[in-house]
């Protein structure tokens, strides 16, 4: 029997760095209509397997009219605010009814494919960082972004046996992957299917690094928005990774292959702003890391780390890591370049004075 759609939506994010830091207190203020707003919120029986430094505000941006393949549709734009400079925009549109597997694999083809989404998402996120400017102490302009698709299926028509057969009857991978020609090998097919988790008999998730599949009868959105939580923490990563290699750039050429002067103070301003940087991104990276926090082997806690795990956490981690130790290197060499162009400074200083001492000495004597 055909396995067909009955009810769901596909969430496709695009999650954007807009600032050095948000003030949610001052969004929050900006949106007075308390049906525009909301706080993360996730079901109770989950809480204690998450620690939230400090929940994102949820702002409903109204309808957005898209084209879907040869239609256009009507998806519902919702922006999520996150006090560390991110907003994800998730434009959230119906899968039509009875649609089956083939025909969404080839809607999330398209979608993998289309221009119009990217375009549309930065002149929303640009619209909104101007909304909210005067919450932004630092506006960015960073041309990088973190795109995800997540397709959410609450009910199903046609599957015989338990939920957890469905990877058996179709090609979830195919849909994970957005591939609908090539036939995929089994080797990928494993690799991908080995992210399969189940809190009960009635659902199902699949994570993978670009999409995530997640079938939840009862409608929660805890798993979508436990991924989306990653996604904007994985933004932040790849954000201060790169803006350490500016930064280490920047040092690199002010300091290598340049003379300096006997009295220029070049190396011990450039030590300042070394030793600065490494403050300020090494204070900023532990909040992004410590914002949102898992305990035990919960299920939530779980799906979060099968998500940092295939959005390679850990290598961005180690870079950032490696780049700060490089950063504190320089930060010491300078220093001790200062330290060692005032001590040739005042050995100059002393040989000068003693010169004065001596010269009108040894001036006298010859008379």
């Amino acid at each position: 029997m055909e396995i067909k759609i009955k009810k769901g939506k596909i969430l496709i994010y695009r999650v954007f760095d807009i600032g050095s830091e948000i003030d949610l207190e001052k969004v929050e203020a900006l949106f007075e209509d308390k049906k525009l707003k909301g706080r993360f919120k996730l079901d109770r029986k989950h809480n204690m397997s998450l620690i939230i430094s400090s929940s994102p505000l949820s702002i409903q941006l109204g309808s957005v009219n898209m084209r879907l393949q040869d239609q256009m549709v009507a998806a519902e734009l919702i922006a999520k605010v996150w006090y560390f400079g991110t907003v994800s925009l998730c434009f959230q549109i119906p899968i039509p009814e009875n649609t089956n597997w083939p025909e969404l694999v080839k809607i999330a083809s398209w979608i993998e494919n289309d221009e119009e989404i990217e375009v549309l998402a930065r002149e929303k996120a640009k619209q909104f960082q101007n909304d909210i400017k005067n919450a932004i102490p630092v506006l960015n302009e960073w041309s990088m972004n973190e795109d995800y698709v997540t397709y959410f299926i609450q009910e199903l028509d046609g599957l015989q046996g338990p939920l957890s057969t469905l990877t058996e009857k179709v090609d979830v991978p195919a849909l994970i992957l957005a591939e609908s020609k090539d036939i995929l090998s089994e080797q990928v097919k494993k690799n991908i299917l080995e992210n399969t988790y189940q809190y009960s008999r009635d659902d199902l998730v699949v994570v993978d690094w670009n999409s995530a599949l997640v079938v939840e009868p009862n409608g929660s959105m805890d798993v979508p928005l436990v991924i989306e939580f990653a996604l904007n923490q994985l933004l932040e990563l790849r954000y201060y990774d790169d803006l350490l290699d500016q930064r280490l750039n920047t040092l690199y050429n002010e300091v290598v292959g340049k003379k300096r002067g006997l009295l220029s103070n070049k190396y011990s301003r450039l030590a300042e702003d070394a030793g600065q940087i490494y403050l300020e991104i090494s204070e900023i990276v532990e909040n992004v890391e410590n914002s949102f926090k898992t305990v035990g082997d919960f299920y939530l806690a779980t799906i979060f780390r099968a998500s940092s795990k295939r959005f390679r956490f850990d290598d961005w981690q180690k870079s950032i890591n490696e780049k700060l130790g490089n950063l504190a290197e320089i930060s010491k060499l300078l220093h001790s370049e200062v330290s060692e162009s005032r001590n040739q400074t005042l050995e100059i200083i002393i040989i000068v004075l003693i010169a004065i001492e001596v010269v009108p000495f040894l001036y006298n004597l010859s008379q």
